[in-house]
């Protein structure tokens, strides 16, 4: 009976402290002390250059604080901490994206615009608190409108073709998502885009069959049909202009592609060259031979003239 007793006393002290620590160690749902814990978390949020980027946030916050201090501690319980949390991490979120956003990498801009992407303002509209996630929007609609005017803005000066349309459709879209306010600029660079990437597909295509016809040509000058002098040396003059043609398109776009042909262009220049010594060695043996036979008949002839000026000086002595 003493051991059952011990052991009785012993669970009732165990399960005291076990609640007494519970309870010490997180304040409970609909608590005063849950009320003080989340005022303290939202008044420490102190970032003086996001709030004044987007005012719209430090209002948000404002109002939060003000629900939260006006609500009796009983009603403060873990759903009011679950949406307090959602909106302090949508601030964390906002605060990386405004760093991206200063710098001049747009790269770094594509990064803020993906977290921009993934932030669910909608997780706070299951909430009492309307004022709060609307302010959100807000901000998050001016930090769009401001993204499509930067890819806007380096579009304009990006000489590469390729990324010139992938700053205006992101600049189309960024525009599109901050709002009625910029719907007609989204209009005018989506115009842009399509344009510029049908001028690039067109100048793309035209480049493409320039090499395929640079690449023909080169084998046939490789292994010309036709034993003609100068036949191979024809075909890789074609093969030499066709590849000069795609080469100006690739330049005027400043595309990439260029360089996954440039062993093109050193082939063309290498049997160039093994052709051009060919056909200067074969010219020389002409020249040679004609030398040889211009030297034979200038030797008749003059052989020739002796024997006339011998006839005539005969024909003197006589007379």
């Amino acid at each position: 009976m003493k051991k059952r007793s011990r052991v009785t006393l012993m669970t009732l002290m165990l399960t005291v402290i076990i609640f007494s620590t519970l309870s010490f160690s997180t304040p409970a749902a609909g608590s005063d002390e849950l009320k003080r814990e989340l005022l303290e978390e939202i008044i420490s949020v102190d970032k003086p250059e996001l709030f004044d980027d987007y005012g719209e946030l430090y209002l948000a916050k404002a109002k939060t604080q003000a629900v939260i201090q006006g609500m009796e501690g009983k009603d403060v319980t873990w759903d009011t901490k679950e949406w307090v949390d959602i909106f302090l991490g949508i601030i964390d979120d906002f605060e990386e994206m405004a760093d991206l956003s200063k710098s001049s990498v747009p790269s770094d801009h594509i990064e803020a615009i993906e977290i921009a992407d993934n932030m669910d303002l909608n997780a706070l509209s299951g909430y009492d608190i309307s004022e709060i996630p609307m302010l959100a929007e807000l901000a998050l609609k001016r930090f769009y409108r401001s993204e499509g005017k930067f890819f806007e803005d380096i579009s304009r000066n990006e000489k590469e073709t390729k990324l010139k349309i992938e700053y205006e459709k992101i600049s189309s879209i960024s525009y599109k998502k901050g709002g009625i306010y910029t719907l007609s600029d989204a209009s005018r660079m989506e115009f842009e885009s399509r344009r510029d990437e049908w001028v690039y597909k067109r100048d793309m295509r035209k480049a493409s069959e320039f090499i395929d016809e640079a690449s023909s040509h080169l084998d046939k000058a490789r292994n010309p049909s036709s034993e003609i002098v100068g036949a191979a040396f024809m075909e890789i003059i074609r093969a030499r202009d066709s590849f000069e043609k795609a080469k100006k398109i690739y330049e005027k776009h400043k595309d990439k592609e260029l360089e996954n042909v440039k062993g093109i262009e050193n082939e063309i220049k290498t049997v160039y060259h093994r052709l051009m010594l060919d056909t200067l060695k074969v010219v020389a043996i002409y020249l040679f031979i004609l030398s040889f036979f211009t030297a034979i008949i200038w030797m008749d002839f003059r052989r020739w003239g002796e024997e006339l000026d011998d006839t005539r000086l005969g024909e003197e002595v006589i007379v």
